[in-house]
């Protein structure tokens, strides 16, 4: 004889089908983002670690500063837009400015030549300045080589990287390219060294997006 299943029991089986289906929906992107990840992890430990290591400490200061002065002008592209977000159009121009004079004559970014020339760099939380203009971020996604991000950032950032790759081409296309694979995507492999660091037996893509989602929150909340 069957046995009639209890109201307990349905009532526990609808909790645990609406729990995941929550889990679900405020990370719709999941399957994606833990490959992604994984991909990350793994090359941050087989790729970028090794030859950190190795080739790290016969890189001359002045190369490491270029390299660093190439990688923060990329990043202008988001001040530019937390200038825009923000209705602080000096930071926007500032920003701007900083952007187009670096990346020209400062040789993709290599040189700062615009801090000289009045134009200091700026500073400000874009994830602030999103969510006070009312943007939605959007879902949580990781990206390949720059790790965690939301949809709404990941478009700008892959709007920016277009935008000096393109700029870049009118001097040298050979220039444009070596920017793109060298300093862009190079800097932010870089950067993944320092979102991979997650306490031994813990679920390490579970741990990266409650951080990142943290600091939306607070963004938001300050904002």
């Amino acid at each position: 004889m069957v046995q009639p299943i209890s109201a307990a029991t349905i009532a526990a089986v609808l909790l645990m089908s609406a729990g995941a289906a929550r889990a679900q929906s405020a990370d719709p992107l999941e399957g994606f983002n833990r490959q992604m990840y994984g991909f990350n992890k793994a090359f941050v430990e087989h790729v970028i670690n090794p030859t950190v290591d190795t080739v790290g400490p016969y890189i001359p200061p002045l190369v490491v500063e270029g390299l660093g002065n190439a990688y923060s002008n990329l990043t202008e592209v988001e001040y530019l837009l937390n200038g825009a977000l923000r209705r602080d159009a000096g930071m926007a121009a500032t920003s701007a400015g900083r952007f187009v004079i670096n990346t020209t004559v400062g040789v993709g970014g290599l040189f700062d030549v615009a801090t000289p020339f009045g134009l200091p760099r700026q500073t400000g939380d874009f994830g602030e300045a999103m969510c006070a203009a009312g943007v939605p971020p959007g879902p949580y996604i990781v990206l390949p080589l720059a790790g965690p991000a939301n949809v709404t950032s990941a478009g700008l950032l892959i709007g920016g990287v277009a935008v000096e790759v393109y700029l870049l081409s009118f001097i040298s296309t050979a220039l444009a390219t070596v920017d793109f694979l060298v300093i862009d995507l190079g800097g932010s492999a870089a950067a993944l060294r320092y979102a991979t660091d997650i306490p031994p037996g813990a679920d390490g893509y579970a741990v990266q997006r409650s951080d990142y989602k943290s600091y939306i929150t607070a963004a938001c909340s300050s904002g």
